[in-house]
């Protein structure tokens, strides 16, 4: 009795094992969507590192929106390998853990099934662990994707022989305008038999795999031109033109990341917007995205013209939004005609330029490019392969810097010691001048020779009028210009002291005096938010610590010098440094110049704190300007 009741267990135990390995047989588990990955109970069951005895065959490499395609997994022709398990996919090649469309029919509904991972119908997978040969589904495109995709599995051969990661060639769903040059889908049947090629002939996925599809081929097979500099190989851009040409074929794709309302490329025969021909990738408030093609007009209404540029000459293949980052690729006529200029791709040479902003002007024109605006430096051949390089910034970043050192550095000092340090080091001469005035003269002839030549600078790089859009940059900057420039004239015919006219000298020195400092900095302030600057936002933080920095510092020495003026001393006052400017022709009491002013100790010693801080201030900023653009990780106040 005994050895049948032992026999009994172990029979039973058996029973249990081969269940538990067969644990899968009706089809990957839920678990297994995402990664495709088999939850075998045995945990040291790794997928096979050498290349897969299966293929995965689309039977079109183009499908319409809502269109079918047939999809076809087995071994090449001649080395037969039977399928035991397996679970197949169709993903987005931009965002690979998105499951896109939804399978309609099967080959052998007792061996295979339908089920939902993230989508109605959107995986199918085995329902027995039978040899399976190759075999075909139905798969239809969703109605709402615009874009490249790819079908991906694991197959098993065994319980513990399996491939992961296996890929099909890629297919791209395309709107239902498009005309379709590839093959109709292929019939549902089970005994076609695939056409793949030689598994050995099949090329590794490579390594800039992870990158979005536009990067791939940078450099190799594309010709891309990115912003910030530099980005394409690690796929950081902020925006991005590719042109990739085969034959007489010239595709363009665009993106721009942080929910752009529109990217766009233009054609150029120089590096400044203007008579150029532009392709508009833009997103409605429905989320449509549409191509169009404008003609734009040198800093002048309407600006940008969709009616002024024929839209057949442009043909939309794919788009999207995923993760923020709007995209389009298109191809475009070899020879157009555009408001009677002839744009030849293949025989001219063009100026590549990339513009994105998040605002529309109205239904039919984009909005300031407040975003992204890059123009290559050299004109290219757009079949050229390479990573193009942006226009030389040089200019630009040396008009930032000669302004910045002008109103935060030169035209602060100079105005601290011509208002509080008229009576401080008295006796001594610099140039046969007192202190004061010698190095107050200094620092406004340094602010007026930089400011001078900050403008001329940029001047000679636009080139004409800039218009920053919403941003009164420009215009804040012009008045500052002018007001700058005529300080010194005035200066240099002021009245003489105690005469009538000296007063109003006094008051006109001060004011325009004062608001071209204020405005100097208030345009410094905009300039941040200018996209050719490629400051980060958190610059006005800087900025602002400066100007509280400086506020006080002027508080602390006003009340230094109140004291200072109130206080008697045998028959001595300390004069106001501007009481001229109240008027008065006769003093009323006796002012001793042969001394220093009482706390000009005090006053010396704000000095010398004061000086070290703004020249570091003014450092700081010029070093954000001559390294721009700062990575946008550390953006922190955002766009």
């Amino acid at each position: 009795m005994l050895p049948r009741k032992r026999s009994i267990g172990i029979l039973l135990t058996l029973l249990f094992l081969i269940k538990s390995s067969k644990q899968h047989s009706k089809g990957a588990p839920p678990t297994a969507c995402v990664d495709q990955l088999p939850r075998h109970s045995t945990p040291n069951i790794q997928a096979q590192i050498s290349p897969p005895p299966y293929l995965i065959k689309p039977s079109s490499s183009q499908v319409h929106q809502g269109g079918l395609l047939g999809v076809t997994i087995g071994s090449p022709v001649g080395a037969p390998v039977p399928i035991g398990g397996f679970i197949l996919q169709a993903r987005s090649v931009q965002k690979q853990d998105l499951i896109v469309g939804k399978f309609v029919s099967l080959p052998d509904p007792l061996k295979t099934h339908m089920t939902s991972c993230r989508g109605e119908n959107d995986t199918v997978t085995h329902s027995s662990p039978e040899e399976k040969p190759a075999m075909t589904f139905q798969w239809r495109a969703p109605d709402d994707f615009l874009g490249s995709i790819e079908f991906r599995a694991t197959i098993a051969q065994d319980y513990s022989t399996f491939w992961r990661g296996i890929e099909s060639p890629l297919v791209e769903i395309v709107r239902n305008d498009t005309v379709i040059t590839t093959n109709a889908p292929t019939s549902t049947s089970q005994t076609i038999t695939p056409a793949p090629p030689v598994i050995s002939e099949s090329k590794p996925k490579p390594e800039n795999s992870q990158l979005d599809i536009i990067y791939r081929g940078c450099g190799d097979t594309k010709l891309c031109f990115g912003v910030p500099e530099n980005c394409a190989p690690s796929g950081t851009c902020d925006a991005i033109v590719a042109v990739f040409v085969a034959g007489d074929q010239y595709t363009f794709e665009l993106q721009a990341s942080g929910n752009p309302k529109y990217v766009a490329a233009g054609l150029s025969m120089d590096k400044n917007m203007g008579d150029d021909n532009a392709m508009e990738c833009v997103r409605n408030d429905n989320g449509q995205i549409r191509l169009f093609t404008s003609w734009t007009y040198p800093k002048s209404e309407p600006y940008v013209a969709r009616s002024e540029s024929p839209q057949n000459i442009v043909q939309m293949q794919e788009s999207s939004v995923i993760d923020g980052k709007l995209y389009c690729k298109f191809k475009r006529d070899v020879v157009s005609e555009v408001k009677g200029q002839t744009f030849d791709l293949a025989n001219n040479k063009y100026h590549l330029m990339i513009v994105a902003g998040d605002s529309m002007k109205d239904a039919n024109r984009v909005g300031f490019h407040n975003k992204v605006y890059a123009a290559t430096e050299e004109p290219l051949a757009l079949s050229t392969v390479g990573n193009a390089g942006g226009a030389s910034k040089l200019l630009l970043k040396l008009h930032g810097c000669f302004m910045l050192t002008a109103w935060i550095g030169t035209a602060s000092l100079g105005i601290l010691l011509a208002r509080y340090f008229q009576q401080t080091w008295v006796g001594k001469q610099l140039g046969g001048k007192d202190i004061w005035f010698a190095y107050h003269r200094i620092f406004m002839v340094a602010t007026w020779l930089l400011t001078v030549c900050g403008f001329i600078l940029i001047f000679i790089e636009v080139g004409k009028w800039s218009d920053t859009g919403d941003n009164p940059h420009a215009i804040t900057g012009i008045v500052t210009v002018i007001l700058c420039f005529i300080q010194p004239i005035g200066a240099y015919f002021r009245p003489h002291p105690g005469t009538k006219k000296r007063p109003i000298f006094n008051w006109l020195h001060w004011l325009v005096g004062n608001a071209a400092h204020i405005l100097g900095i208030a345009t410094i302030f905009l300039a941040v938010y200018l996209t050719k600057a490629e400051l980060p936002r958190w610059s006005v933080n800087i900025l602002a610590a400066f100007v509280a920095f400086h506020v006080i510092m002027h508080i602390v020495l006003s009340l230094t010098v109140c004291v200072s003026d109130g206080r008697i001393s045998n028959g001595r006052v300390n004069a106001f440094p501007m009481k001229d400017m109240l008027g008065q022709t006769r003093q009323t009491t006796q002012i001793d110049r042969s001394i220093d002013a009482p706390y000009s100790g005090f006053r010396k010693l704000l000095l010398s704190i004061y000086v070290p801080i703004i020249i570091l201030f003014t450092v700081a900023m010029i070093c954000l300007v001559a390294l721009a653009p700062i990575a946008n990780k550390y953006n922190l106040m955002g766009a």
